[in-house]
């Protein structure tokens, strides 16, 4: 797989880290991707998700710049297969009601809500607002 890489930067006071916004944006979205196939809440997910975040900046007078919104987020993930996967034999051990794996638009949206919107209204700024407020509207 000689198409995936990793690229950060520097040291920097936006977030608490010390990382760029982008790097701890997309690690922690990363982690929730985890988080949210293990506990069973998106059953369906695999492993081997990889995330990139792009951030449009202001620049200041003073030559600071302020973080303006969000200009991509991409998660890319394994998935069973759409409209046919069934849970019980998905998940090892699995016992309760038998579940099938959603259509991939509603996927597009069960990883929105619960990773994407999730994720960043848990990450502050450094004006003291979350970071879903650089996301805007959804399209």
């Amino acid at each position: 797989a000689g198409d995936q890489g990793i690229m950060f930067g520097y040291a920097t006071d936006e977030t608490e880290d010390c990382m760029p916004l982008t790097h701890s944006v997309a690690t922690k979205l990363g982690k929730k991707l985890t988080d949210v196939r293990k506990d069973g809440t998106l059953w369906w997910l695999r492993p081997d998700g990889k995330t990139q975040v792009t951030i449009e900046y202001m620049q200041n007078a003073d030559g600071s710049v302020e973080p303006l919104k969000f200009h991509t987020i991409v998660i890319s993930t394994q998935h069973a297969e759409p409209l046919k996967a069934v849970r019980t034999k998905e998940c090892a051990g699995y016992s309760g009601p038998e579940m099938t794996a959603p259509s991939m638009e509603e996927m597009n949206k069960l990883i929105v809500e619960k990773v994407v919107k999730s994720t960043l209204s848990e990450v502050k700024l450094k004006n003291g607002q979350p970071a879903l407020s650089l996301f805007g509207d959804f399209t």
